[in-house]
């Protein structure tokens, strides 16, 4: 056998000598001894192992942008291969530690090792995340098994170096210590979001920059008009005619998700609703800052005040749609670096509708826990519906997606089928059942409470592309769904408070057709990754690739929740 420093003879005796390599590495991961004697070549072996880490980081990356078009972009490579400098310090420093007269031999074949682990790392990052693009269920805990390529290698190292440096004793421990921090250390300092190729027209410097726009000055004093001017355009209602004043909160600012769903959800309830010109959008963005005004708890008070001044007080419909992460105490995520916002609770939520002096309000919820807003929002006056239940989550929410998984099945696919908040939400709930339960997903049990009176209001609800959408009591059983006794329970409200003389409330004959209509509607395939407001696409959803060889850090904001909280 060939020690690191004899070249091979044989006619193919590079890409031998490679695959020998790899296959100690192997060795290594599956925690195997492997003696310095093992490893095959000289410094070609170095410059070919990190070829191929490259070129598993390259492959990824070109995967995620397909089918569009690309570009090689230099500016990815020092982020691509910083991982190689620790890691050839851990091998000269764990190599001095045997004292020993052939301690400066020992380098090469512990550097050549190093490489290879690395490499092995490096595709199993690449697969792991082509694999959480076609499985529901890795997708939903990638945000952790992301690590696992990056622990794998730090204990491999950490137990095989001071194996190969022949150590004992605390020289070992030292030696292992020194090779775990040199791999997982460089990791929180290297830019998880470079990539080597990237979509044409992609500027990565100017995402890096976008993602600190929302603290500049000239952004934070421009919000003051932005919100003026977005307020000043709400048109005011026409007496004798019923119609929706749409306000859209997206509270979550690292993910773009949020304002994605916010900006889509709007487009379709002025395509539905005509509310065109009575609409707000509320939204923080890291990277888009300065296209929406901020999304707090202030500008939404002014926003409702506003919309209260504007709309015919008993006649006109407040529709109201948040979404953002959500906590089991049912807060609704307020943030936008740098700044400390107030955060968003049914109580506080309750005050606001109730000071703007709005009586008919629709209020949708997309967020995990989002069902303990039932309790405190629900009246006579008031239709709820959120994503989930009290206790549950919701999913789908991730950088690079259109919509939540909620938002998703509710208004890109049941509402513009059914034109009816209640009958889309019976559709959504079908469609969400039977993705979670295909994935292997608890139950997110999306959630509605509907009060006589707004029941009564958004019958007179006419539009110009949908007409009047009447929502009527018909036979047990015309749709299958749960009766409004059951959201009443939820939300603490006694049943008789949404269904007098304890019928049940079920989608007339028109709903019913409409959701029979809308089956011709089904998805095609999940969303791609990319720009906003982008149509259904059979192809599956792409992330950004941890680059380093030893599968760089969960990038924060494409990795944040799987649930959607």
């Amino acid at each position: 056998m060939k020690s690191a420093t004899e070249p091979s003879p044989a006619r193919f005796g590079f890409v031998h000598d490679l695959m020998c390599n790899l296959v100690g590495a192997l060795a290594l991961a599956l925690l195997r001894r492997r003696t310095s004697e093992a490893w095959r070549g000289d410094g070609t072996q170095l410059v070919g192992l990190f070829a191929l880490n490259l070129a598993s980081g390259l492959a990824y990356d070109i995967y995620a942008a397909y089918p569009g078009p690309g570009r090689f972009d230099g500016d990815g490579l020092p982020a691509a291969s910083f991982w190689a400098l620790p890691l050839l310090l851990s091998a000269w420093l764990i190599a001095q530690l045997n004292r020993g007269p052939d301690s400066g031999r020992r380098v090469l074949p512990m550097a050549i090792a190093g490489f290879a682990l690395a490499a092995l790392g490096s595709c199993a990052s690449t697969a792991l995340a082509v694999l959480a693009d076609f499985s529901p269920t890795v997708d939903k805990y990638y945000q952790w098994l992301a690590w696992v390529p990056i622990l794998w290698v730090a204990i491999a190292w950490s137990i095989g170096a001071p194996k190969l440096a022949e150590l004992s004793g605390w020289r070992a421990i030292l030696a292992a210590s020194l090779a775990a921090v040199l791999v997982i250390g460089p990791q929180s300092t290297a830019d998880a979001g470079a990539r080597l190729w990237v979509a044409a027209g992609d500027d990565q410097r100017g995402d890096s920059a976008a993602q600190n726009a929302a603290a500049t000055e000239q952004v934070l004093y421009a919000q003051a008009d932005l919100l003026e001017d977005a307020l000043d355009r709400i048109a005011p209602g026409r007496p004798g005619v019923t119609e929706l004043y749409s306000i859209a909160f997206a509270g979550n600012g690292a993910e773009d998700v949020f304002l994605s769903e916010a900006l889509g959800v709007n487009e379709i309830m002025a395509d539905l609703f005509d509310t065109a010109d009575r609409s707000v959008v509320l939204a923080n963005s890291q990277k888009h800052a300065g296209e929406t005004p901020f999304a707090t708890v202030t500008a939404l008070q002014r926003a409702l005040t506003t919309v209260a001044e504007r709309m015919d007080d008993g006649e006109d419909i407040l529709f109201l749609f948040l979404t953002s992460h959500g906590a089991p105490d049912h807060t609704l995520d307020v943030s936008l670096a740098p700044y400390e916002l107030e955060q968003l609770t049914p109580v506080r939520l309750r005050a606001l509708l109730d000071e703007s002096g709005i009586r008919f309000r629709v209020i949708i919820v997309s967020a995990c826990y989002s069902g303990g807003f039932i309790r405190s929002l629900s009246n006579p006056d008031t239709m709820v519906i959120t994503a989930s239940g009290a206790d549950r989550t919701s999913f789908g929410c991730r950088d690079g997606r259109q919509w939540t998984d909620f938002g998703q099945a509710y208004f890109k696919e049941a509402l513009p089928a059914t034109g009816s908040f209640e009958g889309a939400l019976q559709r959504a709930r079908e469609l969400i059942a039977q993705r979670e339960a295909a994935a292997k997903l608890p139950a997110s049990e999306p959630q509605i409470f509907v009060g006589d009176a707004i029941r009564e209001r958004l019958r007179a609800v006419h539009t110009q592309k949908l007409g009047t959408r009447l929502l009527v009591r018909s036979r047990p059983g015309a749709v299958a769904t749960r009766c409004a006794a059951h959201y009443a329970l939820a939300a603490g409200t006694p049943p008789a408070a949404t269904m007098p003389g304890g019928h049940r409330w079920r989608l007339g004959i028109a709903s019913r057709y409409l959701q029979l209509c809308s089956r011709r509607h089904r998805p095609r395939g999940p969303t791609r990754c990319g720009s906003r407001l982008q149509p259904i696409s059979r192809r599956p959803r792409r992330r950004s690739r941890p680059t380093s060889s030893v599968a760089q850090a969960t990038q924060s904001r494409f990795r944040r929740a799987r649930p959607a909280s």
